[in-house]
């Protein structure tokens, strides 16, 4: 089965729809002259018979009178001494028309013997058109003749204003266009849906890092776009997975080795040295386990739960002031429900929290609720980040300060992992300068709706 492509399938629709709507209305048009010309017909006929029935009758004054009065745009009579056209001799684009001939001598009634000719003029339409669909588009030339001699020539165009059941042509037009319009912006947006859909999808992959199914369906190159999409989920998706997995197994190897060392230090004899060996495997096993968490963090983010953040800021706020750290917390008094796992949560606030009491020596800390998000606020009091930095520090690895000792803040992941939560849940985060010194670290998440 062929199929085309998007472009050209839009292309057809919407050149479908507009050839569609013409044959609509020229069908219309026709069926309404077919059933609706005999009438027509009838009422010109009416007319010309009791016009020469009334010039018949006035003295020859009126008659100039008469004429003008009855004479228009699309209806034009005069008196004259010669019929405009004969039985026998006629214009090769002159067609007799019988139907109006028998309606006029009956509106001048069957015993007159007066000459009664009507003919149209095939110029305009062609031959192959049926009369009764199309004299009124043309001119007609009707010859009756006077009780003195003389003859009465009318040429009529027909009705003045094409109308449609009753109604103007360009009315009906332009419901009909508006009609097709809308028909065809209904199959454009199905034709485009795929799309939308796919879209959708992607952002969602995006932040959850789940393959999302989308139908192939739609034109060819839309179905290879929605299948190549699928497959790009899975290689991502995979690639993710063993990047994890290599780095969990290489984590858990290497804490078995930190714990064997761990014993042996433990026996040999107290020292400077010992204790100096000691802090190094302590710094060593929390490197590898914010390696660990690093690796793990790309599917962190939305499972379906729901968590009172506010609850848990307040939670960890706490449990840093128990172990005597200067923290400082405020809140709104409203939950501050966000999609998440409360994992991910606390170590979003953990991190956040530790790195201003390492780097500024105290964390003042803060919620704010923005319309359907929320704003979880971290200030310190140290020497703040360079604006050239700010965006580096979120980075894997990097720090402003070039060694990784613990005392001094650690590997470098604790930022590269509050981006990845936020972004896994449709947040974001950001660096400011704290007015007085310092720094702010401002983490939004999307509320969940009350």
């Amino acid at each position: 089965m062929t199929r085309f492509k998007l472009p050209l399938r839009l292309a057809l629709i919407i050149a479908g729809g507009l050839v569609i709507a013409q044959m609509l209305m020229t069908a219309a048009y026709f069926t309404d002259r077919r059933l609706n010309g005999e009438g027509v017909a009838g009422s010109m006929a009416t007319q010309v018979g009791a016009l020469a029935q009334l010039l018949d009758r006035l003295p020859e004054p009126d008659r100039a009178l008469a004429l003008d009065a009855v004479s228009g745009p699309g209806f034009r009579a005069r008196i004259a001494p010669q019929p405009e056209t004969g039985e026998t001799k006629r214009p090769p684009l002159l067609e007799r028309v019988p139907l109006l001939e028998r309606l006029i001598r009956a509106q001048l009634g069957k015993n007159d013997p007066r000459e009664v000719t009507v003919v149209l003029d095939t110029a305009f339409g062609g031959r192959w058109i049926p009369m009764m669909l199309s004299w009124p588009a043309r001119e007609l030339r009707m010859t009756v003749g006077l009780a003195d001699g003389r003859f009465l020539l009318v040429r009529a165009r027909g009705e003045l204003t094409a109308r449609l059941f009753g109604v103007p042509v360009g009315l009906v037009a332009g419901l009909l266009g508006i009609a097709v319009a809308l028909a065809t912006v209904l199959a454009v947006r199905r034709e485009t849906r795929p799309i939308s859909e796919l879209s959708a999808a992607l952002d969602r992959f995006g932040t959850s890092l789940e393959p999302q199914r989308v139908e192939p369906r739609g034109a060819p190159d839309v179905r290879r776009l929605a299948e190549t999409f699928d497959a790009m989920q899975r290689r991502i998706v995979e690639l993710v997975r063993n990047r994890s997995l290599v780095l969990g197994a290489m984590s858990h190897d290497l804490a078995t080795y930190v714990t064997r060392l761990r014993l042996r230090i433990a026996l040999l004899p107290e020292g400077p040295q010992t204790a100096r060996a000691q802090r190094d495997l302590e710094e060593m096993q929390a490197l590898l386990a914010d390696t660990l968490d690093f690796a793990r963090g790309s599917f962190t983010g939305r499972d379906g739960a729901s968590t009172d953040f506010a609850a848990l800021v307040a939670e960890e706020c706490a449990g840093r002031e128990a172990e005597g750290a200067p923290v400082h917390f405020s809140a709104p008094s409203v939950p501050c429900r966000v999609a998440a796992a409360p994992s991910a949560l606390k170590r979003l606030a953990a991190n956040l929290i530790g790195n201003a009491i390492a780097y500024g020596g105290r964390a003042d800390v803060s919620l704010m609720r923005d319309g359907d998000a929320v704003d979880l606020v971290v200030e310190d009091r140290g020497p703040g980040v360079p604006e050239a930095e700010r965006e580096r520090v979120f980075e894997p690895f990097y720090r402003l300060d070039a060694s990784r000792s613990r005392e001094t803040g650690g590997a470098g992941l604790g930022l590269t992992i509050v981006r990845q939560i936020t972004d896994s849940i449709g947040g974001t985060v950001g660096i400011a300068d704290r007015p007085g010194g310092g720094a702010r670290v401002t983490a939004r998440l999307p509320l969940v709706a009350d």
